[in-house]
Order: structure tokens, then sequence, then C-alpha cells
């Protein structure tokens, strides 16, 4: 059920987040080209654009919350491990709840304010509760992004959590995680075997310096 949600709300964030973008440079270089070529100017172009890149911002960070890369302080959840670990993960999640519910239930309070129906954009024409949307329903989407991510903290082991962890850190700079496991046994086992050869030598230099003294 939860990979199901996970699947099509990644389509439907990715869709509006990418299509805004596209639209918004497909405008902006028919504008320039127009401009160019026949000198006639999209006088709402701008603006249109403007609108464009804040619904991609808004619906752009939802994305960014599905993979964790927002700006946080995590200096306890990287410190402990296991269920200690798993708190903070989940203490995490409840606080970004709660504000995401609280600035999405103030921008669909302000989209049925009277002067948010009144007021006009100057290029477009449009109400400004069309623009408005953007909050609104960027950051409802983002509240269920952050119960779903709460829900499959609360339901994923502790020690599951420290492999997520490991696994994004390595993905950060281009590393499988699997690559980091076998890195460490062969490290590991480079060190028995020097550690073996060594007590080996050792007693071999202590053989020759006993013979030595017979």
């Amino acid at each position: 059920m939860m990979k199901t949600i996970d699947k099509y709300l990644s389509r439907l964030e990715n869709f509006l987040a990418g299509g805004c973008l596209i639209a918004a440079t497909a405008l902006a270089v028919f504008a320039v080209l127009l401009r160019n070529i026949t000198g006639d100017v999209l006088f709402w172009s701008e603006e249109a654009v403007i609108y464009l890149i804040i619904f991609s911002t808004f619906f752009g960070a939802v994305v960014t919350l599905r993979h964790n890369e927002h700006v946080a302080v995590d200096i306890m959840p990287a410190l402990l491990k296991g269920k200690a670990k798993k708190f903070f993960v989940v203490l995490g999640g409840l606080a970004t709840l709660v504000y995401a519910g609280f600035i999405a239930y103030l921008s669909w309070a302000l989209i049925t304010e009277p002067f948010s129906r009144t007021t006009i954009t100057p290029a477009l024409k449009l109400p400004l509760w069309v623009v408005e949307l953007s909050l609104a329903v960027g950051m409802t989407l983002f509240f269920i992004r952050a119960v779903e991510m709460t829900i499959r903290a609360l339901r994923t082991p502790a020690t599951e959590l420290d492999k997520d962890v490991l696994a994004e850190e390595a993905a950060a700079v281009g590393i499988d995680v699997e690559d980091i496991a076998i890195v460490d046994d062969g490290s590991d086992r480079t060190n028995r075997t020097d550690g073996a050869n060594g007590g080996d030598r050792l007693g071999d230099g202590g053989t020759d310096e006993k013979g030595g003294d017979r």
C-alpha cells in the first residue's frame, strides 16, 4: 500500500515540478526568439515565466523532501544508533508534519480571502488566488509526503534506518554502499593477514635469537 502511494505520489511531484520548469524555459526561449526574429513582444511572457518558476519551486521542494536533501541539523541522528536514532528521525518527521500542515492550512485560508478573488495580476489578468495556488498545493503535497516518510520511518526497523543513511551518503558522492562493505571487509582481512604475518615474523625473529643464544 505504502509503495503504491509513494510510486504515484512521486510521479505527480515530478510531473508538476518538471512540467512547470519546462514550460517556463520553453516560454522564455520562445519569447526571446520571437522578439529577435519578428520584433514582436509577448508582454505577458515575463510575468508568466515568473509564476511558472514559483510553482516549480514549491513543487520542487516536495521532490527535495522526498530525497531528504533539505538543509537540516542532523547531528543527533548522526551520533546515535538504533532506537535512539529512530526516535530523532520520527521526531523530525513529526515536526515537519506540524510545520507543513500549518502552512498548508494558512495557504488555503488565504485563497478564500476576498482580495484573492478581486485582485488580478498586471499582465495576465489572472485572479491572485491562481498564483497563491502554488503555495497551497505545494505545501499540501509537502504535508502528504511528510506523512508518508514519517509512517515509513515508524515501520522501518532501527537497523535499517542506519543502512538507509549510509546508502544516501554513499550515493551523494557517487559510491555504491555495497562497494563500501566490500572495501571494509577487504581492509579487515588485510589487517588480519598483516597482523598474522607480523606475528610470524616476530616469532621467527625470536627463534633466531634463541638459536643465536644457543
